[in-house]
């Protein structure tokens, strides 16, 4: 049976400011939405704290986390517009020690079967999707680490171009190849202060 879990929310530490200043647009609830989930900005700590999902038939008991990433059940915020042209979340990262076993571990507690594995000289990935042609997960694998962690996300948004010309240099980098064939990717720069990483992208064709 094909997994109906869809991703609600990303728990991210932060305040509206940044994000409004990235060109984004915040919701009354300090919420970034996009058509195929949400930004919950939850403070002053940093860094990316946790996952929401939606349509999840949750095993009992009930697990409260993927190898260590916080993970609980609500609802989707409804999509709103955002000035940088932003529409949605084309894939979210976690980082791992383990390809295999962070891979499983998601398959097993949300549903979410893994599409394909990307292996070359440098990186090992794993990619899952959640339902509705939703938000992606990819799973990257990276010896040494001690803990498996949320990492860093992408956003699609209409016009790449635009959004680098209107953002400056000293906020979001230039566009160049992205992995994705026919895609161009460019990354926020730290002086943008989204305290975590986080990239643009062209729209899949």
């Amino acid at each position: 049976m094909t997994s109906q879990v869809r991703l609600a929310r990303v728990i991210v530490g932060g305040t509206p400011a940044a994000w409004l200043g990235a060109g984004f647009s915040v919701d009354d609830h300090g919420r970034v939405p996009f058509v195929n989930g949400a930004l919950e900005l939850v403070g002053e700590r940093s860094g990316l704290l946790g996952l929401v999902v939606d349509g999840w038939e949750r095993p009992d008991p009930m697990p409260l986390d993927v190898e260590g990433i916080p993970l609980s059940a609500g609802a989707a915020a409804p999509p709103i517009g955002h000035p940088n042209g932003a529409f949605e979340l084309d894939h979210i990262v976690i980082m791992t020690d383990s390809l295999e076993r962070t891979s499983e571990a998601v398959a097993k507690t949300l549903g979410l079967e893994c599409r394909r594995i990307r292996e070359t000289a440098n990186v090992r990935q794993a990619f899952h999707r959640f339902a509705d042609r939703g938000c992606i997960i990819e799973i990257v694998e990276q010896d040494g680490l001690d803990r498996v962690s949320l990492w860093g996300l992408v956003v699609n948004v209409a016009d790449l171009d635009a959004v680098i010309e209107a953002q400056g240099s000293d906020s979001l980098g230039a566009a160049r190849t992205a992995v994705q064939p026919g895609r161009r990717i460019a990354t926020f720069r730290s002086g943008a202060g989204l305290g975590i990483p986080v990239a643009l992208m062209t729209p899949d064709s």
